[in-house]
């Protein structure tokens, strides 16, 4: 079994390795972990009078990535030591939640969910990206492995973290622990003192965290909460699009081939996933591939699989029809079958670079891409432009963070223009979380000094006279950035060259080096 285990862990190892990337999101959180250890202030733009809001939803792994800019490591080469380890710790535990539930020790079948999840892009992507999604996953499976080995105070403690962590972690995490008290509660009550005392463990961390975000920010939830509500109006579009193609990604058909062999006790693990799918759907789904909103429910469902087939193989042994380990040779397919569809999605991914999987979903690719670019495109504003310049940006993560000038957010994410407008309505057919839009008397309020959110980026100026239809009317002018070749060994010919970055500047206002006479 010990060797099986390594196996495995190799594989995962050499699956997270072909996903190295970091999206731009992540740098989000970094700018806010990099403002708290040098400023002591948990705000994205660093003025006064402060500017308090609270554009993030994982607030434990801001903390961790300040503390770490605090000593002295970068957020972006910190966040991959602790989400690597957090994805193969949650191979782990997987299996060792269907262990504590199945009552067995450990043997070659309690590894079933763990290589499964080995070859499945949806579980080991996030092992990349600089996002908190694989730790909020693995201190999700935490709770629930705590909550099945009658450790109800731990598992008060850990749901805890994954709730600061990720929120949503919250919903398979309850259904989890509410579906094993109906299914095990009868002869396995943990009596209502333990329960209220895991549950004030759970529910005190979040509730002083609240209070606290109401005293700090204002509010009792967070800004990007706020925006991302209006994802609900694509539940029927973006939202069912999301679920369909996860469950594709996934082999989630397994489960009706298993159907037969489902009973009560499987609700435990079912439950909760059904939740973790419905949430995703109910909030409107994601443009990002490979499904981060479902890497918890990608987990139980490798978890369900698993279990069945333990459960199937004896059913065919107890008959007498085989002697063959059905179990371990149907996971080792399914494994098989969903390594040779990795592969080939994989090499999809690689060939956008820029562009959208299926027409819909951003891959890996683009989003490493993306965030390079902007870095690069940053790093020269950072050493070309006043400490005082105001930037308007679409993509509120690299750009800011690499140039660490202030901006407005015209989504609205890390701004607080949309707590200003009274009457702010979401776009039905903008992108998850993409779906509100500043309105230009918002935009101006502080008078930017480059408008980069209509901006131009591709290897040729944009022409003069194309200023006019960006939507800011007469009177801007193309400030065009040219951060010129960067040694890169993720390009196919190992140089970063996006050729010009360009951005509406007022015309009669100098900003660093554009001015109205030179326009470079």
């Amino acid at each position: 079994m010990l060797l099986l285990g390594l196996a495995i862990a190799v594989v995962a190892v050499v699956h997270l390795c072909a996903w190295v990337f970091v999206c731009d999101d992540a740098f989000i959180s970094f700018r806010y972990a990099t403002n708290l250890a040098e400023h002591g202030s948990l705000v994205f733009n660093v003025v006064e009078p402060p500017e308090r809001v609270e554009g993030y939803t994982n607030f434990l792994w801001v903390l961790v990535l300040g503390l770490g800019a605090w000593l002295g490591a970068a957020p972006e080469r910190l966040a991959p030591w602790l989400t690597q380890p957090a994805t193969l710790v949650g191979l782990w535990l997987v299996c060792e939640l269907v262990r504590r539930l199945r009552g067995v020790a450990w043997s070659p079948t309690t590894l079933l969910p763990a290589l499964l999840l080995a070859a499945a892009p949806e579980f080991m992507v996030w092992g990349h990206g600089g996002l908190e999604t694989s730790l909020a996953a693995a201190l999700g499976l935490g709770a629930m492995v705590a909550a099945a080995g009658r450790q109800w105070r731990v598992a008060g403690v850990v749901t805890a973290l994954a709730g600061l962590t990720r929120i949503d972690a919250l919903v398979p995490v309850g259904l989890f622990v509410a579906t094993w008290l109906i299914v095990h509660g009868r002869k396995d009550w943990p009596g209502w003192r333990t329960l209220l005392q895991a549950g004030a463990l759970a529910a005190g961390p979040l509730l002083a965290h609240m209070l606290w975000r109401r005293a700090y920010y204002g509010y009792w939830w967070p800004n990007t909460w706020f925006i991302k509500a209006a994802g609900v109006e694509l539940r029927g579009t973006w939202g069912v699009a999301y679920v369909e193609a996860w469950a594709r990604a996934v082999g989630a058909w397994v489960l009706v081939a298993l159907a037969p062999w489902v009973r009560g006790r499987h609700a435990v693990v079912l439950v909760p996933l059904v939740g973790a799918v419905a949430y995703a759907w109910a909030v409107g789904g994601d443009f990002m591939a490979y499904g981060r909103f479902l890497v918890l429910a990608t987990a139980l469902l490798a978890g369900a699989v698993g279990w069945l087939l333990v459960d199937a193989g004896a059913w065919v042994r107890r008959r007498g029809l085989t002697r063959v380990p059905v179990a371990e040779l149907l996971a080792v397919l399914l494994a098989g079958l969903l390594g040779w569809q990795t592969r080939a999605r994989w090499a999809e991914d690689r060939a956008k670079p820029t562009g959208w999987l299926a027409g819909r979903w951003e891959g890996v690719t683009a989003m490493d891409r993306f965030a390079r670019e902007r870095v690069h495109v940053g790093r020269w504003m950072r050493e070309h432009l006043p400490e005082g310049t105001w930037l308007t940006v679409g993509a509120a993560g690299a750009l800011p963070y690499a140039s660490g000038l202030n901006v407005v957010d015209v989504y609205g994410l890390v701004d607080p223009w949309p707590r200003r407008v009274s009457e702010l309505r979401a776009s039905p057919k903008g992108r998850p979380g993409h779906q509100m839009y500043a309105p230009l008397a918002e935009i101006r309020v502080r008078d930017p000094d480059l408008y980069c959110h209509v901006g131009h980026v591709g290897p040729t100026r944009p022409a003069a006279t194309s200023a006019i239809g960006r939507g800011l009317g007469r009177g801007y002018a193309w400030a065009c950035v040219e951060p010129g070749a960067l040694e890169d060994p993720r390009e196919p010919g190992g140089v970063l060259d996006l050729g010009f970055y360009c951005c509406l500047r007022p015309v009669g206002r100098t900003v660093g080096p554009f001015a109205d006479e030179v326009q470079r």
